[in-house]
Order: C-alpha cells, then sequence, then structure tokens
C-alpha cells in the first residue's frame, strides 16, 4: 500500500476500515479481512496472502489518525 494509492482511495473506504486503520496505525501487514474490504472499496483483486503497508502509507493512516483526535466534539 502506498502513499499515493491510499490517498487517492481513502474517502472509498467503508468508515469501518477506516476507523480500523485509524485505531492500528503502525500496523505492517494487514490482516486478509481488512485487505479484502480494502480491495472491495477499491474494486480491486489480489491473490497476495500478505498486504504490506509502507512506512509512507502508515505516515498518512497516522496523519489521519491525529485529525481525528483533535477534532472537536460535535
Amino acid at each position: 500500500m502506498e502513499t499515493a494509492e491510499i490517498e487517492q482511495w481513502w474517502g472509498k473506504l467503508e468508515p469501518g476500515i477506516r476507523e480500523w486503520l485509524m485505531d492500528n496505525p503502525g500496523t505492517v501487514i494487514l490482516p486478509r479481512t481488512v485487505a479484502n474490504a480494502i480491495n472491495t472499496s477499491v474494486g480491486e483483486t489480489t491473490d497476495q496472502d500478505r498486504y504490506e503497508v509502507s512506512e509512507a502509507a502508515r505516515s498518512f493512516i497516522r496523519a489521519k489518525a491525529e485529525e481525528r483526535r483533535n477534532r472537536p466534539i460535535e
């Protein structure tokens, strides 16, 4: 998972998947269920057993998690 990719399809992800990623921003290898949900959301298929998250993508996810923490409560 590369940064350019994640920035392009972040908004397409199901809210629960975005929440999972922000709750687990340091994850290097995604669980298969999360990877499958991402692939379904963005319309991709893969036969990979492992779905690795790049350091740049983890930084993007950490930034999104920080934005969520700093968002005012409505």
